[in-house]
């Protein structure tokens, strides 16, 4: 291979390994099966993580707001169905509270 050649693979790969920040994909390595309730209710969003990317392993990626700064947890993505349950029970109960 020629050395055109290979600064051009070079680049090539250099562009598909890193993200469009600059920095390289921050995937989940393992994820949590168990979230407690009172964590599902501080999630600020989500983003969901798949393994036909970058990454290896299917995840759902929580950040979860704490008292100084917003914590990334990942977690499997079965957790999505309570997240959901969640989200449904919380706009419901706004909406009841809003009512006259």
């Amino acid at each position: 291979m020629d050395l055109r050649g290979f600064t051009l693979l070079l680049l090539v790969i250099a562009t598909v390994l890193l993200s469009a920040d600059g920095s390289p994909p921050k995937c989940c390595v393992a994820v949590s099966k168990h979230i407690p309730r009172k964590m599902i209710g501080k999630v600020i969003r989500y983003e969901k993580q798949s393994s036909s990317g970058l990454c290896d392993i299917d995840a759902l990626i929580l950040y979860i707001k704490t008292s100084k700064k917003v914590r990334k947890v990942c977690a499997h993505p079965k957790v999505m169905r309570l997240l959901n349950l969640w989200m449904k029970k919380n706009r419901m109960f706004s909406s009841k509270s809003a009512a006259p």
